[in-house]
């Protein structure tokens, strides 16, 4: 229960109110039914509020206290989500900057050549884990080369041209703008691969808000189960939380 928590208490909160809903157009028939009477009974053309209220009050009670109900679950429902949100936010934040120092740590104790090819070595053995080839890749007018795109775990179609030049014009953007960002989608959009939910959360910039750099990039070779290249492309720098595209 406290693992789906937000969902039960929204789930309560929408149920509660569509009894409060269906108990309103009963009630309306009711309380229709009530006013003829008393008007006939009374002989009167009009009722005050004051004896409107005192003869339906009853019917309308139960939706008065479904939706009394109803809507604080739905607030607890989306503030508990929100508490979670933030909170695998920050972790995620604190994971990504680890990763990122272990990468840096490598590098300066066995050196850039060993460290790239550790990462290649550890890119082969993700293409020939996750490759499975047909409806799994992704076509676009960039080429028919097959890449592999570690951060969405996606395969794709392009060049080694292509996808430099997407860099370097998304890097040469970067830099002629005040905010200096690269969001995560917009690298995405450039490689015509799909947008991510998180992908305008995520990236790179140069005004120190993340961790002061533009893509960089490098390709590997491998063989896919099916015998046919692949490039994998290794990021030097991994995309870091846009804490401005939070707020």
């Amino acid at each position: 229960m406290v693992k789906h928590e937000p969902e039960l208490l929204m789930a309560m909160g929408i149920s509660g109110l569509l009894f409060s809903v269906g108990w309103s157009i009963k009630a309306s028939f009711k309380v229709s039914k009530k006013i003829e009477a008393y008007k006939k009974e009374h002989n009167c053309t009009k009722l005050t509020f004051r004896e409107i209220f005192k003869l339906c009050w009853k019917d309308y009670l139960p939706v008065a206290i479904s939706t009394a109900v109803s809507v604080p679950c739905i607030i607890s429902g989306n503030r508990v989500s929100s508490k979670r949100y933030a909170a695998l936010a920050t972790a995620y934040t604190i994971s990504e900057t680890a990763l990122q120092e272990y990468q840096d740590q490598t590098r300066k104790i066995v050196g850039e050549k060993k460290a790239q090819e550790i990462q290649e070595a550890a890119n082969e053995e993700t293409v020939k884990k996750t490759y499975q080839g047909g409806n799994q890749i992704i076509m676009t007018s960039n080429g028919d080369h097959k890449f592999y795109e570690p951060i969405s775990g996606r395969y794709f179609e392009s060049t080694w041209n292509k996808i430099q030049k997407a860099a370097n014009e998304l890097n040469a953007k970067a830099l002629g703008e005040v905010t200096g960002v690269i969001t995560l989608n917009e690298w995405f959009e450039a490689l015509e691969l799909p947008e991510t939910a998180i992908g305008d959360q995520q990236g790179w910039s140069i005004t120190g808000n993340t961790c002061g750099t533009l893509i960089d990039i490098s390709i590997s070779t491998h063989i896919t189960s099916d015998n046919e290249p692949c490039g994998a492309i290794s990021y030097r720098v991994l995309p870091s939380t846009l804490k401005d595209s939070l707020y």
